[in-house]
């Protein structure tokens, strides 16, 4: 629950929400709010997690600054760390949308909607959505993009 300067009361359990009523002036905080916000666009969920893995980057590269290392080897160091762990997430975790059957997709469009208004829903919705694409030969990323916008109904 927030409670802004003139008594207006938020109540919420979004990361977003709430760090868009934050009034936030230091320049490492303002990236995390910014961030939150670039995932909520483009992703419609996940800004908590976001906000914590990025905010142990931040901490973690200052101890590393603290330890006199450049903050361009740090950055280097992330980008390679990004680098392999795509790279190992590609190889050994990602599997091809076609190999995976209905139940599986199914089960990742209520998991994409569980934090959502619509969670309650879910299964009419994941399984109104699947057979709708199918029928129009919808990409696995198109029919990404096609729950995203369910969600923000």
């Amino acid at each position: 629950m927030l409670v802004d300067d003139i008594g207006d009361v938020t109540i919420t359990n979004d990361g977003a929400t709430i760090l868009k009523t934050l009034e936030v002036e230091h320049p490492a905080a303002k990236v995390l709010v910014e961030l939150a916000e670039l995932q909520d666009r483009e992703v419609g969920d996940g800004t908590t997690s976001v906000v914590i893995v990025a905010a142990e980057l931040l901490k973690r590269g200052n101890e590393l600054v603290r330890n006199k290392i450049h903050p361009t080897s740090i950055i280097s160091g992330y980008r390679l760390a990004m680098r392999e762990a795509c790279k190992y997430v590609e190889e050994k975790l990602a599997v091809k949308v076609e190999k995976l059957g209905k139940d599986s997709l199914v089960n990742c469009a209520k998991t994409s909607m569980s934090s959502k208004l619509i969670a309650v829903d879910s299964d009419f919705f994941a399984n109104l959505g699947h057979p709708l694409w199918e029928r129009l030969g919808i990409s696995a990323r198109e029919s990404h993009l096609a729950s995203r916008s369910v969600e923000s109904c």
